[in-house]
């Protein structure tokens, strides 16, 4: 029997169709009825029939026909927003889908894989995964560390021995010991007090970068997570599962630890999380619907979760990344103008740099070369400029690599 997710005003209905023959518009007033039952004021309507609305797909927000077969305009599953006529939107409102839309309604889920093992993970690798081009998967070896480090934990509770964090609470409560019964509680516990951050949630880009950089800690296998849960971390992220994560409320160097709770909380199928294929909706509604299982947290697999840096750490690889690209861009540019000008590239020559020991000096003296006139790739203008009483070029032209 198929079943739709249905946005009304905040709330999100899960809503079954015995017949799929019914309506878009049918839908959307049984999802309306559901969503008056469930409020002591019926919301706000004195009847379903009053209530004026269209409905938009939560991916891409194509408008739907209201005359329409569920069967012809939906797949089973698929996540809808009602939007009812008249609503003023509150300002703390979140849109289903992040600026952009279009991109994301284009969204393929990639078939290529990066391989983590906690080492060997690049900022370009980094920014590639936030864009949503590759799955990840862990290397054996990463695996094997990851067994290795859960066992001691998992040694450390049956031993009942009494280690910060896994069998005691946090801060002033380091010396009350925790029963072995509530230690999932505890970490839970953890991970809902954290989640403390505000302002509007990163991007997608962002928060898969942010997820990805997380998965790469883990993989060193010094966290004490077991494989089960980081496995399970890692299917969220190769489905684009992404949880709320606000962009303000860290206090970053000291540990993102607020970000990286709103992180856990989504995969724990608590707070909102985002899909390309529901939008925004609740948590476990998302992961049922790409056919997983929130997170059973184990002993100290909370604390794993959310202490680190990974925040900053991602947008710092991003700003690396842009501005590598800016710096090369800028080479062109400067090229460009230097030969638009008549320029000489006789100031780039590979003898005049190697006497400097700086290497980006010498990189941007062989990016002018490649770009400019040379024996392998003869400039027709530069050739025009050949026989000419200039002695020299500007200082801010010949001196563009230094």
């Amino acid at each position: 029997m198929p079943r739709y997710t249905v946005h009304v005003r905040g709330e999100w209905l899960a809503v079954p169709c015995l017949n799929c023959r019914n309506t878009v518009g049918w839908l959307g007033k049984e999802a309306v009825r559901r969503y008056m039952k469930n409020k002591p004021d019926n919301g706000g309507f004195a009847s379903v029939e009053e209530v004026k609305f269209y409905i938009r797909r939560c991916k891409g927000l194509g408008l739907l026909d209201l005359d329409d077969t569920v069967e012809d305009a939906l797949e089973d599953n698929e996540f809808v927003e009602v939007v009812i006529e008249g609503d003023i939107v509150s300002p703390d409102f979140i849109p289903s889908q992040p600026e952009g839309v279009h991109l994301y309604s284009k969204y393929r889920e990639p078939e290529q894989y990066i391989s983590l093992d906690g080492n060997s993970l690049t900022t370009e690798d980094l920014v590639n995964l936030g864009k949503g081009l590759y799955k990840i998967k862990l290397t054996p070896e990463a695996e094997a560390k990851v067994k290795q480090s859960r066992e001691v934990i998992e040694r450390i509770v049956k031993e009942q021995t009494v280690v910060y964090g896994i069998t005691t609470g946090f801060g002033k409560f380091a010396r009350t010991v925790i029963p072995n019964s509530k230690l999932s509680e505890l970490q839970v516990n953890l991970v809902r007090s954290h989640s403390a951050g505000v302002g509007k949630p990163l991007s997608p880009e962002r928060s898969r970068m942010l997820l990805a950089l997380r998965i790469n800690v883990l993989a060193k296998g010094y966290s004490g997570i077991s494989l089960e849960t980081l496995q399970q971390v890692i299917e969220a992220f190769n489905v684009s599962c992404l949880p709320y994560i606000p962009e303000k409320g860290t206090v970053g160097a000291s540990g993102d630890l607020a970000p990286l709770s709103h992180l856990a909380l989504g995969l724990i199928g608590e707070g909102k999380m985002w899909s390309p294929k529901s939008g925004w909706a609740d948590a476990k509604y998302v992961l049922e619907a790409h056919g997983l299982r929130p997170i059973t947290l184990k002993p100290k697999e909370g604390l794993a979760l959310i202490n680190g840096t990974q925040m900053i750490t991602s947008l710092g690889c991003e700003a690396v990344e842009r501005a590598s690209a800016i710096a090369k861009q800028a080479d062109i540019i400067a090229a460009l103008t230097l030969e638009v000008l008549k320029g000489t590239t006789r100031a780039f020559d590979t003898d005049i740099h190697a006497v400097r020991p700086h290497r980006g000096q010498a990189e941007v003296a062989f990016r002018f070369r490649s770009l400019l006139d040379s024996d392998h790739h003869p400039s027709e203008i530069a050739e025009s400029h050949r026989f000419c009483d200039r002695v020299q070029d500007a200082y801010t032209l010949r001196c563009c690599p230094q």
